[in-house]
Parts: structure tokens; C-alpha cells; sequence
């Protein structure tokens, strides 16, 4: 039985998606450095501590799974960092961990990309959540 007026996967496709801005960064991914997730652009203050250390910095987007964060100073692909920041639009503090997947330079800083290696599952759900609630936020700002 054929089912007539079916779309093709093609028609599906280009149908009313949600399609996020081109991102000139993606020509310089290559293999287990691409992204899993989409990041929305957020900028926040991060508290990075280094042993008895600490200092901010901020960010430049977050995702579920990590963010890109603008340092005064290169880190080693592969380096563990731990991370303390506020969720935006929460009250709630996480501190993770995080390790480096790319470091390059952006402007007078560097441009790290972390993943977030050890988050609860509680600060894991409040990210996912404000996540959401800013990718919502942002298409009807960018529409």
C-alpha cells in the first residue's frame, strides 16, 4: 500500500527548523573535538580554581555538556580544571570539573573549550534547564 502526499526526508528537512547562525569555528574541528551539543551564547563570570588559587574569567557560550571560556592564558588540551559558576537565572551554584578539548588564541585572550567531566546530576538538570530556557529566549530575540 503506497501512501500518497507522504514528504520525502528531504521535504522534512527543509521544513520550519530552527537553525542556529553559522559558526566560522567549525571549519577547525576535526574528529573527537566536534560538538555534540548546541551552545547558546551567554556571557557569565566563572570562578576558575587552581589549587590554593583562583581567578575569573567569562564565558562566551554554554551548552549541557560544556562551555568556552575566555582565559588570560593558554591550557594544555587534555588539562582537568575546576570550574564555579552560576547558573544564569538561578540562585544555584555548580562547581565541576572540566577538561580542556581546544585552546586557541582569541583576540588579546585564549579561547578554551571545555566538557564538563564531573557535574552532579542536580547541576546537570538546572543546566539543561537554563539551557533550554535561553535557547527559547534567544530565538524569539533573534526572530
Amino acid at each position: 500500500m503506497v501512501i500518497s502526499g507522504r514528504r520525502t526526508s528531504k521535504e522534512r528537512r527543509d521544513g520550519d527548523q530552527a537553525h542556529f547562525p553559522k559558526d566560522d569555528r567549525r571549519k577547525e574541528r576535526r574528529g573527537s573535538e566536534r560538538r555534540t551539543k548546541d551552545r547558546i551564547p551567554v556571557k557569565m563570570w566563572i570562578r576558575n580554581i587552581d589549587g590554593e588559587a583562583s581567578y575569573f574569567q567569562q564565558t562566551g557560550n554554554l551548552s549541557t555538556s560544556g562551555m568556552y571560556i575566555l582565559s588570560p592564558a593558554p591550557h594544555e588540551k587534555g588539562t582537568r580544571i575546576t570550574l564555579e559558576f552560576q547558573i544564569p537565572a538561578s540562585t544555584r551554584v555548580v562547581r565541576c570539573t572540566a577538561e580542556v578539548v581546544n585552546c586557541r588564541a582569541d583576540g588579546h585572550f585564549w579561547g578554551v573549550s571545555v566538557k564538563f567531566i564531573d557535574v552532579s546530576k542536580q547541576d546537570k538538570a538546572e543546566i539543561e534547564k537554563a539551557v533550554s530556557n535561553l535557547l527559547s529566549e534567544y530565538w524569539y530575540l533573534v526572530e
